[in-house]
């Protein structure tokens, strides 16, 4: 599948000569579906690593503030093509946390990518963290399309969509959002979320400034 999409890529790039419009746009179709099928290979097999007990973390010490940089810099030409206000904010950048740093940059990116995705053009997310008592706090709010009441219960279901005319139109695997949940619960926290129809969402999650590390057993 990489072969598949780096080649596509460089056909893109026009390595090999220029291309036409019909061309492009085919290509074009050939390296978005590759690279979202090779998002989804990746997300069942973390799922099924975890379901199995497999899933190790690593833990490291790193200061958050650096985490969503990393993320805001893959997020941000995402908002751009929808002109969409895009704000990180930190009561301290010297908040540090104890955790698999890759993991938690996995549970921001899934979170920010989808509350883009579901935000209309000239929207805005924020992405705000800090420190309450001993966990840090990150919050994903987006003005997005919102989520009805009675599908909140379901979200975090692998291989769950939101049942809506409206949401078919967005691409996804269903797994995003199973898997944040099953991230932050390996580091002992917990996750939540709050939305209103036409108003947008709020995902938070909470994970423990400080924590030995443990192999998932469950």
């Amino acid at each position: 599948m990489n072969a598949v999409i780096g080649y596509a890529d460089l056909l893109l790039d026009e390595t090999f000569g220029e291309l036409n419009f019909k061309q492009r746009k085919s290509i074009e179709h050939i390296s978005n579906g590759g690279k979202h099928l090779l998002d989804l290979i990746n997300d069942i097999l973390d799922l099924s690593k975890i379901e199995s007990g497999k899933m190790e973390l690593h833990y490291d010490e790193f200061f958050v503030h650096e985490a969503l940089r990393n993320v805001e810099h893959i997020i941000s030409p995402l908002a751009k093509k929808k002109n969409i206000r895009l704000e990180f904010s930190m009561e301290c950048d010297a908040l540090t946390l104890h955790a698999d740093k890759s993991k938690f940059k996995q549970i921001l990116y899934n979170l920010a990518s989808n509350a883009v995705k579901f935000t209309p053009e000239k929207g805005s997310v924020k992405i705000e963290a800090r420190k309450t008592d001993h966990v840090v706090e990150v919050d994903v709010i987006d003005s997005g399309i919102g989520i009805p009441e009675e599908q909140l219960k379901n979200l975090f279901i692998p291989f769950n969509q939101l049942d809506s005319t409206d949401s078919r139109t967005y691409e996804g695997t269903g797994l995003g959002l199973s898997l944040v949940k099953k991230f932050v619960e390996l580091h002992g926290g917990t996750v939540s979320v709050k939305s209103e129809i036409g108003k947008g969402s709020t995902f938070s999650f909470w994970i423990p400034v400080q924590r030995t590390y443990q192999k998932n057993r469950e």
